[in-house]
């Protein structure tokens, strides 16, 4: 393959990639491979989706490889030492970016996951001393300050965090993450009122950012302002649902698809049992797209995931054109695809999906504990609520949804949401495929 060739598909991959078409991505760094197996970028881009993908073990794999081509690369050791951090291995790490410094002591991203890996190794006051060196060093790096307000947040100094949010909005008055996390922050330590002003400066700067939204909806409901909290996140009003024999699909049509879905979810291989990065608790959760599949039972249901999305569109005409759901509303999406199952004693914890746009869920197999009546609404979906972490002495307007087979659920992702807890002697399997609709931009 000649030069020009190669640098085309590496280009195209590049792309792909950077516009969330990972499965393209993969094949065009794989045809560079088929022909130069050690091409660095192939590699590095490989790692970088197996990366995204939760793949820490591959991802690595190909990192060291690409490094090994490119020793001398500042941002090979800096892809590398991200996977390490994410992959929760600090040390090394620390390491890793050690050794990148070594060529270029200035690399932001490298510095940033050297402080993010001294602080995730419980190395706090060498991580803060790091982050004052950047900041001095670099006096209109807003995310050094907003680096220091987290840190003191996760040790619970929530006065010295407020300070140093602060700090990162006279840098940067257009850093939406750092009015988010101070808002965050003030939320809990049960300053909900206080928390008002960081959470609507991030929305004066970004309509629809979730998770301002999901802590906005939580204030409202502490201060009692219940007009203010349904109009933004109720339940009741939010949150819609399709179901397949609505579209002509027959019982047996609908169950031959769930005995389909069921085969291609249940065992599928990133199938982990409560990753760390997920809501699950006692429950299975896949770790990689699987909208990418081009299966006849997942194309089916992705065209019935294309209608729920279209409808929820239609229904934007009776909103209130002032709400940020309907204001942050995308012409194009991408699909985010994953499976989840579980039983005895599984549930999901309460969470929200920051990329997201509109959220949902598909009901395949529903154990019969959903339909008693006397279990307490085991094993249905529970919208509205709050995180466990945040205080709050008036509960916030919440939904249940008894879950069926066949059954398509949607809602705006910034609303709360999480399961009710399966018995822990129920052995009856609950396996659903959940989705996220995330914005993008306008080709």
């Amino acid at each position: 393959m000649r030069v020009q060739e190669t640098k085309a598909l590496l280009d195209a991959g590049a792309r792909a990639h950077g516009a969330g078409r990972l499965q393209e991505a993969a094949q065009l760094y794989d045809r560079v491979l088929a022909f130069d197996a050690d091409n660095a970028r192939a590699l590095a881009g490989l790692g970088m989706i197996a990366a995204e993908m939760k793949h820490f073990e591959r991802a690595e794999t190909l990192l060291r490889r690409s490094l090994a081509r490119t020793p001398d690369r500042a941002d090979a050791h800096a892809n590398l030492a991200g996977v390490l951090h994410d992959a929760h291995r600090f040390a090394a790490a620390i390491e890793c970016c050690e050794r990148g410094l070594q060529l270029a002591p200035d690399h932001k991203r490298l510095l940033n996951t050297l402080a993010s890996s001294l602080a995730g190794a419980e190395r706090y006051d060498e991580a803060l001393a790091l982050l004052e060196r950047i900041a001095r060093a670099n006096p209109g790096y807003a995310k050094a300050h907003y680096f220091m307000g987290t840190l003191h947040a996760q040790r619970g100094q929530c006065d010295a965090a407020v300070a140093a949010f602060a700090r990162a909005a006279q840098v940067d008055a257009r850093d939406v993450e750092c009015f988010v996390a101070w808002g965050e922050c003030l939320m809990t330590n049960g300053r909900a009122e206080a928390a008002l002003a960081p959470i609507d400066r991030a929305l004066a700067l970004r309509a629809y950012e979730v998770r301002a939204l999901a802590l906005k909806t939580l204030a409202l409901a502490e201060l009692g302002r219940r007009d203010e909290e349904a109009w933004l996140s109720d339940p009741h009003h939010f949150v819609h649902t399709f179901r397949l024999a609505d579209l002509g699909y027959r019982a047996e049509d609908v169950a031959a698809l769930n005995r389909a879905l069921a085969d291609f979810a249940a065992n599928e291989p990133s199938m982990r049992e409560d990753p760390p990065e997920y809501a699950t608790y006692k429950g299975w959760h896949t770790t990689r797209n699987l909208a990418d599949y081009r299966d006849e039972a997942p194309s089916v249901l992705k065209q019935f995931i294309g209608y729920g999305f279209e409808q929820r569109l239609k229904s934007l005409a009776q909103e209130d054109p002032r709400h940020p759901f309907v204001r942050g509303a995308p012409a194009r999406f991408h699909l985010d695809l994953w499976a989840v199952k579980m039983a005895r004693g599984g549930k999901m914890l309460p969470h929200i999906h920051a990329a997201g746009w509109l959220s949902g869920v598909y009901y395949v197999e529903v154990p019969a504990v959903a339909r008693d009546p006397a279990a307490g609404g085991a094993g249905w979906l529970k919208v509205g609520g709050s995180r466990r972490d945040i205080p709050l002495t008036r509960e916030p307007i919440t939904r249940t949804v008894q879950p069926e087979p066949g059954l398509l659920v949607t809602f705006p992702s910034h609303l709360w949401h999480d399961t009710i807890p399966l018995p822990e002697t129920d052995v009856e399997r609950r396996l659903c495929l959940a989705f996220d609709l995330h914005p993008r931009p306008a080709a």
